[in-house]
């Protein structure tokens, strides 16, 4: 951590930290944990990027008001400026481990952890908005997840070949991402009117878990979070060992899907993938991709 930063930190928490340790290292910010002598840790968020400060404390307000499990507090934030020129967030620590590392053998601590994941994912998007679809704190709703999406998509293309003409996006995911653009109403031939609060981002790397007993100890990290179609959030349950804990087969038993889920699903996670890696900056996962790519085309004409 360089000094322009835990000068910002100091001033705003002006005790001094017993350690300081990073905890994480994404593609949008880096987290470090300040453990204290005799009082609890903080988490402090060192965005990479501008912008993002804003939306993710109106995201972890929302999901922390209808979540049945832990979701971090802000404690302050601070702007980029020219002391420090690096949007930050402080937040409450949550004990535990990522989910993504937790391993177990005992076949009845993983249900159990398993139906506690799926049912602090239900607890949000069995929470409704009836004005409609849109941004957290965009006072723009739309009446239709179908209408709403639509301008995203379309955003997302000339993203798309601009990868490509960097070579980072082949001509063929490229091919796929503009074919299933153009047959969009028939993917999305539902029309998609209950708005569901979504984390947009739930996969177990943004779980922490209390091992010992085998539950969700808090849920981090929301990117993208919004009032949509709740469905937008399964396919990120199959990532790491959601499918070993078969994640997506629980939340079906609970939740009823749209026949047209499959379609969906593959839409966004490859339209997802590609906005992901336009507004990171960070390599492409070919591999990845392609897979993601192949999926939705299974589903065009």
């Amino acid at each position: 951590m360089n000094k322009a930063i835990k000068t910002v930190v100091l001033k705003n928490q002006p005790d001094e930290p017993k350690v300081i340790r990073q905890v994480g290292m994404g593609y949008y910010a880096d987290v470090y944990r300040f453990g204290y002598e005799n009082k609890d840790s903080v988490i402090i968020k060192v965005y990479k990027n501008s912008g993002m400060l804003e939306n993710e404390v109106l995201q972890l307000k929302a999901l922390s008001e209808h979540s049945v499990c832990p979701v971090p507090r802000v404690l302050w934030t601070h702007k980029a400026d020219e002391s420090c020129p690096h949007d930050i967030l402080a937040m409450t620590y949550i004990k535990g481990t990522v989910g993504g590392l937790v391993k177990y053998i005992n076949p009845a601590k993983k249900t159990r952890l398993a139906q506690d994941i799926v049912n602090c994912l239900l607890s949000f998007h069995n929470t409704h908005n009836s004005e409609g679809f849109g941004e957290i704190g965009s006072d723009v709703r739309y009446k239709t997840f179908n209408e709403c999406y639509r301008k995203r998509a379309e955003k997302i293309i000339p993203m798309a070949r601009t990868l490509n003409k960097k070579g980072e996006v082949s001509d063929y995911v490229l091919s796929v991402i503009e074919k299933a653009m153009e047959q969009f109403d028939k993917i999305f031939y539902l029309p998609i009117t209950k708005s569901c609060l979504i984390h947009g981002d739930y996969n177990v790397w943004n779980i922490m878990v209390d091992k010992k007993n085998c539950k969700v100890s808090g849920v981090i990290d929301p990117c993208g979070c919004m009032w949509a179609d709740s469905e937008f959030d399964l396919y990120q349950l199959f990532n790491a060992n959601g499918k070993k804990l078969k994640l997506f087969e629980i939340y079906c038993e609970k939740k009823e899907l749209s026949e047209n889920y499959r379609q969906k699903m593959a839409f966004y996670q490859l339209f997802t993938e590609i906005e992901h890696y336009y507004n990171s900056g960070h390599s492409v996962k070919q591999n990845k991709l392609r897979r993601c790519a192949d999926a939705l085309n299974r589903f065009l004409d």
